[in-house]
């Protein structure tokens, strides 16, 4: 579950996503991610790496440049976790040991240790 914490880390910002959209579209490398996005080689480089740390991305080197493209079987394993994220609280084969009742009966009035308790009424 580490990686798919990662990953949704990765993709929790503008930019990121932002370069993902771009590379959705073509391979390129980071000065042309620069040009298109209107932000410094730098920051991009920065981006690119967290992205790739997540394996989000991958780069191909390309004469004297590094090409970026999508690793679409990262993607897809994460619209799996979300298709799955319902199911019997079980995810990426990690059962969350945790009992989820189908509807809070809170007796929350003001003691916080007694939040979600069953009633006892």
């Amino acid at each position: 579950m580490e990686h798919t914490v990662q990953i949704f880390k990765a993709l929790g910002d503008e930019t990121r996503l932002k370069i993902l959209i771009i590379l959705s579209k073509r391979r390129i490398c980071a000065k042309g991610l620069s040009k298109h996005l209107n932000i410094s080689e730098a920051a991009v480089s920065q981006h690119i790496k967290v992205l790739k740390d997540a394996g989000i991305i991958v780069g191909v080197k390309v004469g004297y440049y590094v090409h970026y493209n999508i690793q679409e079987p990262v993607l897809l394993k994460l619209v799996e976790f979300i298709e799955n994220i319902n199911d019997d609280h079980t995810i990426e084969g990690c059962k969350l040991g945790v009992n989820i009742p189908n509807e809070c009966r809170a007796t929350c009035k003001s003691d916080k240790n007694r939040c979600c308790q069953k009633n006892k009424d």
